[in-house]
């Protein structure tokens, strides 16, 4: 058994042994004899707490605890739905992701249609050649420029 394990099984079952699975209440109890100080202090105080609860849990509840928690359950009180935008009409649930869709179409088609059919070489070549020079000119130019 490692540390992980027997902190898991700590937290499903609580501290007492005997509430573990038989597979590994044993290795258990053999992994909690040569366990680091922090381990077993960990068990020690889900000890304690196991102790806590079992205490609490012999007192019965109060007539006015249960008084309180009858009068603020949601079948008492009336629960108010919430306000639809649309009034009376019931919109589906698939409007927004139809509608996010619808625009993301719409901008890929804008988009498409404005781009350029095809470009020629001699494009290409002329934006290069914006300053008089070429690419690489460009760019030593653009690296040594003071104000960057």
């Amino acid at each position: 058994m490692n540390e992980a394990r027997f902190m898991q099984l700590l937290g499903a079952y609580g501290a007492e042994l005997s509430r573990w699975p038989d597979d590994d209440r044993g290795d258990a109890g053999a992994f909690l004899e040569v366990a680091p100080h922090r381990i077993k202090d960990i068990w020690e105080s889900e000890r304690t707490f196991d102790h806590l609860l079992a205490l609490e849990k012999d007192m019965p509840a109060s007539i006015s605890l249960e008084t309180r928690v009858l009068a603020a359950s949601s079948e008492r009180r009336g629960v108010r739905k919430p306000v639809s935008a649309f009034g009376a009409w019931r919109v589906p649930q698939w409007i927004a992701g139809g509608a996010l869709a619808a625009s993301l179409a719409l901008g890929f088609a804008v988009g498409y249609v404005g781009e350029r059919a095809s470009t020629t070489e001699a494009d290409y070549a002329n934006m290069l050649n914006v300053s008089g020079a070429g690419a690489g000119s460009m760019f030593i130019t653009a690296m040594n420029d003071p104000e960057r």
